[in-house]
C-alpha cells in the first residue's frame, strides 16, 4: 500500500482592522495535527485564552498506536483542563469576565481522520472538487434551528444569531467530534470566522480547486479577506492528503 503523504501550510494574520490578534494555530503534519484557536474576551484576554488552548495542544503528546477516537479522546481531556483553567483566571476578575477561545482541531493518521471543535472556527473537506463543511457552528442560530426548527432564515435573523454556545472558557464547555476516512487527493482547510465572514464557501471552494499546493491556496483565501478589509483576525490552515 502507497504511503500517505501530508503537506501543510498555516497562515495567522491581524486583518485590517483589528490593532491585534486573537488568533492562534497549530500545525504539525509530522504529528498529524492542525489547529485554530480565535480568542475572546477582548485584548489581551482572548489572546491569553487562544494562546493557552494552542499550548495545551503542543504539550500533548498523541499516541499514534492508538486509533483516531483515543486521540480526540485525549484532545478532549485537555482541552477540559484549559477550559477549567480559563474559567478559573475570569473569576479572579469577575464573576461577568469570559477569557474563552473556539478551538478547532484536526488529526490524521493513515487514511482516519478526526475533527474535535467547539464554537465556530471551521473545517472545510474539498473532494472531487466539492467543498464541504465537515463541523457545524455552535451559534445560536444553529441551535434555534436543530433544537427548535426555526428555518435558517429567521434563525439568522434571531436576537445574538451569531453568539456563540460553547468554547473553550465558557460556562458550558460541549465540543463536538467528528471521525471519517480520507481519500488520496483530499484537501483540507481549518479556519477561524475571520475568513468565512468575508469569503462565501463556493469562493473558498473556486481557490481550494484553483491553486495547487497548500501555500498559495491559503495565500489566496487571505489576500482575499484582506481585499475585503478583513473586520476580523484571520487564520487559515491548509492540508493536503496525497
Amino acid at each position: 500500500m502507497k504511503p500517505f503523504k501530508i503537506q501543510s501550510y498555516e497562515l495567522c494574520h491581524t486583518g485590517m482592522v483589528r490593532d491585534h490578534n486573537e488568533d492562534a494555530v497549530v500545525s504539525l503534519p509530522g504529528q498529524g495535527l492542525w489547529a485554530v484557536a480565535d480568542g475572546m474576551g477582548g485584548h489581551a484576554r482572548g489572546d491569553y485564552a487562544s494562546q493557552a488552548v494552542i499550548s495545551s495542544l503542543l504539550d500533548m503528546t498523541l499516541a499514534h498506536e492508538a486509533h483516531v477516537g483515543g486521540q480526540l479522546n485525549s484532545i478532549q481531556r485537555v482541552l477540559e483542563q484549559t477550559s477549567q483553567h480559563l474559567i478559573s483566571k475570569a473569576q479572579e476578575i469577575s464573576e461577568q469576565t469570559i477569557i474563552g477561545s473556539t478551538v478547532v482541531v484536526m488529526v490524521i493518521d493513515g487514511n482516519n481522520l478526526g475533527i474535535f471543535w467547539a464554537g465556530d472556527s471551521r473545517a472545510y473537506r474539498l473532494r472531487e472538487g466539492q467543498l464541504t463543511q465537515l463541523t457545524t457552528d455552535h451559534t445560536v442560530a444553529n441551535e434555534l434551528i436543530r433544537a427548535q426548527g426555526f428555518n435558517r432564515e429567521d434563525a439568522r435573523s434571531a436576537q445574538d444569531a451569531e453568539a456563540l454556545t460553547t468554547a473553550v472558557g465558557a460556562s458550558v464547555f460541549t465540543p463536538e467530534r467528528h471521525e471519517d476516512k480520507t481519500q488520496p487527493g483530499d484537501r483540507f482547510c481549518l479556519c477561524s470566522d475571520g475568513l468565512n465572514k468575508v469569503v462565501p464557501d463556493w469562493e473558498i471552494e473556486s481557490v481550494l480547486n484553483r491553486q495547487q499546493g497548500p501555500e498559495p491556496a491559503a495565500q489566496q483565501l487571505l489576500d482575499l479577506s484582506l481585499d475585503r478589509q478583513a473586520t476580523d483576525n484571520v487564520s487559515i490552515i491548509v492540508i493536503d492528503h496525497l
